[in-house]
């Protein structure tokens, strides 16, 4: 074979490779196809939830035979667990709870989807006066028949999903108008505070998975309870003190009115509380029954060397008490010194502030800062506890003599501390041989004070 039929033949190779390779890049190169366009489902409802609530006798079940159909927005899911195994669909009309035997509905009728239900063959009964739909009567004990959700592989043929992220606006209504007419319906209510016993605790007994009732009333009277399930995800988050707005789905016990919230931002408790209006004083102390110049010793207080052995003392200037503490003199290497106030009880009261006033004089760098503690156990140790250093104005900068005006530390918030708490004023300074790091300032403490509503 000639040379000429080698090039030939080699030159058809390399076409008929080449010609492949425009094809597999083609293919790779290939627009995926793009998802379908939403389309609304050939369906319509031909009767309202109220229409199909009025349907329902209370103590009894009903099967729906007729071809009817309903419409209406999920409000609310099983996203955050404290919806079990049910969604709750709401129109224009009213509201209905539908059991669901599965979990994880969220992922196909997350909250906003709008859906269809298909209502032959499903049934209607109610728990303990609360209206729900299911799919049959669970008899086995005669005396307690109960209402059974629908089967994941009926899902379909009852619930046609519709488009989503569909706007969910909750009923503003007043707390006298929580009736059977919302039962199932996303309702605001406003003017609303924990009862005093129920605030700053968990939503829901975590721990044991057990539910729990939180009573909640209004300003202008009546209460609710407020229901969380033990699992729920939020179940370990403690209640709020102040006053505000709850959005929840409305639900029955019997004759208790529940609330079931979807997660903790629907409870926006950020006012003053209305029952007893005004501030009151939770604590004080203004130092007039310290003996001067020794070590202060007030009833239920803690005044601890921790290192440099120096304690906090009494003064009195043109009659006024107060506490004093200084590293001069001592020698130390360094000196921390505590002064904690007794136990301050926070949990039947909300909006709390602490303020108190401070001196400082002959300042070359000793330190005073204040501290809270929810779990310092009253003792003689409490460097061992979690302390939290809270923001406030600390007089500062008077090099020559004792500041002559006191220093107001402005309102610091208690707010986001629940139950019983302690205060400390930490002095950190230092005094040592060496003229070096010195920090002997002196501070003085006057007029501590907690108010809350």
């Amino acid at each position: 074979m000639s040379n000429k039929h080698l090039i030939n033949g080699k030159n058809q190779l390399r076409l008929w490779i080449l010609g492949w390779i425009l094809v597999f890049a083609c293919a790779c190169n290939k627009k995926f196809d793009e998802p379908p366009v939403y389309t609304t489902p050939d369906i319509q409802a031909n009767l309202t939830i109220r229409e199909l609530r009025a349907m329902h006798f209370p103590g009894n079940f009903e099967k729906i035979l007729g071809e009817f159909t309903v419409q209406g927005i999920v409000i609310a899911d099983d996203s955050k667990d404290n919806f079990y195994k049910s969604i709750v669909v709401q129109d224009a009309t009213g509201g209905i709870t539908i059991r669901m035997d599965g979990t994880g509905l969220y992922n196909d009728f997350p909250a906003g989807r709008k859906v269809f239900i298909k209502l032959k063959d499903l049934w209607l009964g109610d728990y303990a006066n609360m209206i729900q739909l299911g799919a049959g009567v669970d008899r086995s004990d005669s005396a307690y028949p109960e209402l059974t959700g629908i089967p994941v592989p009926l899902f379909s043929r009852f619930l046609v999903k519709g488009s989503l992220q569909n706007t969910i606006v909750p009923r503003q209504i007043g707390f006298d108008q929580l009736a059977d007419s919302v039962q199932s319906c996303l309702v605001t209510l406003t003017g609303i505070e924990f009862a005093p016993g129920d605030t700053g605790k968990a939503y829901g007994d975590a721990i044991n998975k057990l539910s729990v009732n939180h009573t909640v009333k209004a300003c202008t009277g009546g209460s609710a309870y407020i229901r969380t399930s033990g699992f729920a995800d939020f179940a370990a988050v403690k209640t709020p003190r102040g006053n505000g707005t709850v959005t929840a789905v409305y639900s029955v016990f019997g004759t208790e009115k529940q609330l079931l919230i979807r997660d903790t931002s629907d409870v926006q408790m950020n006012d003053l509380r209305c029952t007893g209006p005004g501030s009151k004083l939770l604590f004080s102390e203004d130092f007039e029954g310290a003996i001067p110049n020794n070590s202060l010793a007030l009833s239920g207080w803690k005044n601890i060397a921790e290192s440099g052995g120096k304690t906090w003392l009494g003064k009195t200037t043109t009659g006024n008490g107060y506490g004093e503490i200084s590293a001069f003199a001592t020698g130390q290497p360094a000196v921390v010194s505590w002064l904690i106030t007794p136990p301050v009880n926070l949990g039947n009261s909300a909006n709390e502030v602490l303020s108190f006033q401070t001196k400082d004089g002959f300042d070359n760098g000793g330190i005073l800062q204040v501290y809270l503690s929810t779990n310092y156990d009253g003792g003689n140790t409490p460097w061992k506890a979690k302390w939290t250093l809270l923001k406030a104005t600390i007089s500062k900068g008077s090099i020559s003599a004792i500041a002559a005006n006191w220093v107001n530390s402005g309102n610091i918030s208690l707010a986001g501390f629940p139950g019983t708490v302690y205060l400390a004023f930490r002095y950190d300074g230092a005094d040592p041989v060496s003229v070096f790091d010195k920090r002997t300032t002196s501070f003085q403490l006057d007029n501590v004070r907690i108010q809350g509503n």
